[in-house]
């Protein structure tokens, strides 16, 4: 306003006055940059640490397979990946074992290292991702067929996140958390500590492979463990090159490269993992029916598994909202990585009164995209992954519109790669209820418009469906819709927004029913890489005392004193402890060698 403008050039005048109007023109530079600094203190520097002599990068335990080939495609070209004279095997039994053994060398010597030094590992690796940053993404691009917007926020942003939060609060969050201790124990001190583990078994699946694997392992070694990563047969191309990153950086620091390990194989290989007597947790990422099979087999050693499964999530929109902002929100929760996300907005409910509107909007900003082979050129969507997953796409698309829904875009393989694994971007409207596609998931590039009307309604619908992993919800009163989205069976709710949970690294990632339990990212997902032991001690560093009350044999009038005692401590009112304090004292004075401390 006129006013502002007045008063912003009566402050230059006396800045110019007082010969301050260097400093008055670069105020907004100074306060940005000491913002910055303030702020970003966790994402540059950090402590020195000891330095360790180089070791050998050596060769993986992991690369040293003889079982099955397993066939390295791009998805999106049908092109061969890698040097068909030195095809990629998939690991038996006998050489997880090995794995295994080689991991439990490395972790005995990394648990005796500092929080600052494996600091300092994870800051290196981050280091390393942005010079290879290229490298990484080519390598996940020709792997599953995303393209290479979805591969720089997917693999490098989110990688580095986690790295950063890592790096940050690790130390803090895993140091020993002192509680408290009740009056009739007050000479001793009471701690929870968190301590390795051990080796970490990860099974990950092939939409995010380089993420996936940075993700699982640098949470599990900042607790002391060594982590084994059994990567996809879908996505093992680029299980070279990212394990080779990994134990450079290792090994450069003069830690065992070995504490990190990439195993490629097919089911038996996960198998053999998860069986493994000498992996004490598992995180499976995958689909409900083979984490069911994960548990089963966890089950015979009692191994504990973290299980993130599938989901079905909704994307709530209400009639509120600027609608050109919720179709491009709606645009990346539907389709980013082309729908292949456990968070992907498969189900999108809109309010009745905007649905008709919403439904259009949608359809032209899918129809105005291109879907190519990413590596051949710019595109916004490529291929998907797995041939499989195209032909469940395709079905549950085929029985919704047999079912009697309407679709207002894609809705089939594209017709310019029919050898490929390319589904266009699809949009259903007017599903009725019994198709199958709104109650099992998809994990491919289709959203489906369901419209609402009142909150009781919504609610209904969105629980109506085993998963149940996050939710997303767009309404201009943030507090209706937190109040709301608490009423939905899901581990996760992202007001006004998609995805951003999973970059908010201080919050769990996980759900409930069918989609799993157990948590990662976050203090709790952090912790859940340790060994909680609870620690009691001695406050004051002398012998706790032992009256004769409480020793064997024990004395018969013993009894009556504690049930005195216990009333003087616990009892409420002022007059009920009066006379416990009276009991208490008559029973001492009575029996005063009860009270005796013992030699």
């Amino acid at each position: 306003s006129s006013c502002e403008r007045g008063k912003m050039s009566f402050f230059a005048s006396c800045a110019e006055a007082c010969g301050l109007s260097f400093v008055f023109n670069y105020f907004w530079h100074i306060l940005v940059a000491v913002v910055v600094v303030y702020f970003g203190r966790g994402y540059v520097g950090g402590p020195v640490v000891p330095s360790r002599p180089a070791r050998p990068i050596g060769v993986s335990p992991a690369s040293k397979g003889t079982g099955r080939v397993i066939p390295t495609t791009n998805p999106a070209t049908g092109e061969q990946l890698g040097d068909p004279k030195t095809p990629m095997h998939a690991l038996t039994v006998a050489e997880v074992e090995a794995c295994v053994a080689a991991a439990r060398v490395a972790q005995a010597e990394w648990a005796q290292t500092s929080f600052a030094e494996r600091a300092a590992v994870l800051r290196d690796l981050r280091a390393a991702i942005l010079e290879h940053e290229e490298e990484i993404c080519q390598a996940s691009m020709r792997d599953t067929g995303k393209t290479r917007f979805e591969a720089g926020f997917g693999e490098i942003l989110t990688s580095c996140e986690k790295l950063r939060w890592l790096e940050s609060n690790s130390e803090k969050i895993l140091s020993p958390d002192y509680r408290s201790v009740p009056l009739l124990l007050g000479i001793k001190s009471a701690r929870l500590e968190y301590l390795p583990l051990g080796v970490i078994g990860v099974i990950i699946p092939w939409n995010y492979p380089f993420h996936s694997i940075l993700s699982a392992a640098a949470a599990a070694i900042m607790p002391g463990n060594a982590a084994l990563v059994k990567v996809s047969e879908w996505s093992t191309y680029s299980k070279t090159l990212y394990e080779r990153i990994i134990r450079e950086v290792l090994a450069k620091r003069g830690h065992n490269p070995d504490l990190i390990q990439v195993l490629p194989g097919f089911g038996e290989t996960g198998e053999a993992l998860v069986r493994s007597k000498g992996v004490d947790k598992v995180l499976f990422i995958g689909s409900p029916a083979t984490g069911k099979r994960v548990m089963h087999a966890a089950a015979d050693n009692l191994t504990p598994v973290i299980l993130e499964l599938g989901g079905k999530d909704p994307l709530v929109i209400f009639d509120d909202v600027n609608l050109e902002w919720a179709v491009a929100i709606a645009m990346r929760g539907c389709f980013i990585n082309l729908g292949q996300n456990c968070i992907s907005s498969e189900r999108v409910f809109v309010h009745r009164s905007i649905y008709d509107k919403f439904s259009a909007m949608l359809a032209d900003k899918v129809k105005s995209t291109l879907q190519a082979q990413p590596t051949k050129g710019h595109c916004d969507f490529g291929g998907m992954t797995m041939p499989g997953q195209v032909d469940i796409v395709e079905n549950l698309v085929n029985d919704a519109v047999k079912c009697g829904a309407k679709v207002l875009a894609g809705g089939r393989r594209h017709p310019k790669y029919p050898g490929n694994n390319f589904f266009e971007p699809t949009i259903l409207a007017n599903i009725p209820p019994q198709a199958r596609i709104l109650s099992e998931e998809a994990f491919g590039p289709v959203a489906t418009l369901i419209p609402f009307t009142t909150e009781d309604e919504l609610v209904k619908l969105v629980n109506g469906t085993l998963y149940g992993l996050g939710s997303s919800i767009l309404c201009a009163d943030t507090k209706k819709a937190e109040r709301i989205g608490k009423r939905f069976d899901t581990g996760m709710i992202t007001v006004n927004d998609y995805g951003v949970s999973y970059l908010l690294q201080a919050l769990p990632f996980g759900g409930c029913k069918h989609s799993g339990f157990g948590r990662f990212n976050g203090p709790e997902g952090l912790r859940g890489f340790a060994r909680e032991v609870s620690i009691a001690s001695d406050r004051f560093g002398f012998r706790t005392p032992v009256p004769r009350l409480i020793q064997y044999p024990v004395d018969p009038v013993a009894p009556s004193i504690i049930s005195s005692a216990i009333r003087l401590i616990y009892v409420e009112g002022l007059s009920n402890k009066a006379a416990a304090a009276v009991q208490f004292g008559k029973l001492f004075l009575q029996n005063p060698k009860q009270l005796l401390i013992s030699a």
